[in-house]
């Protein structure tokens, strides 16, 4: 038996699938951030927020708390998600900008960016 066999014959064997999700960042707080996109995303699931602002790339981890299709266009999901504390906030958290992303959303209205769940 090789190496493969052996782990896909284990009895607690656990796997992970992930995909990046196309989104546009709508509003953010310190607690979470609502975002729309094409794709619906169930509640709880959770995944990698990446945000790129002023040529920098910042990330946080989330999970979908809410997710709502948006009345009278076709296609479009509102989707609410928190942060997760899985690790302190460092210099490329997404939740040590969020003043400075506040400000930039309101005057345009948002920005396309991606999620990995």
């Amino acid at each position: 038996m090789d190496a493969l066999d052996a782990i896909l014959q284990a009895n607690d064997v656990v796997a992970v699938l992930a995909r990046e999700v196309a989104v546009r960042l709508v509003d953010i707080s310190v607690s979470g951030c609502l975002f729309e996109s094409s794709r619906l995303l169930v509640v709880g699931a959770m995944g990698t927020l990446l945000v790129r602002f002023e040529g920098k790339e910042f990330v946080d981890d989330v999970r979908v708390i809410r997710c709502r299709q948006s009345e009278g266009s076709s296609g479009i999901y509102y989707i609410g998600a928190e942060f997760l504390w899985t690790n302190a906030p460092h210099e490329g958290s997404l939740r040590r900008i969020v003043t400075r992303l506040q400000t930039t959303a309101i005057k345009s209205g948002g920005w396309d960016q991606s999620i990995r769940m």
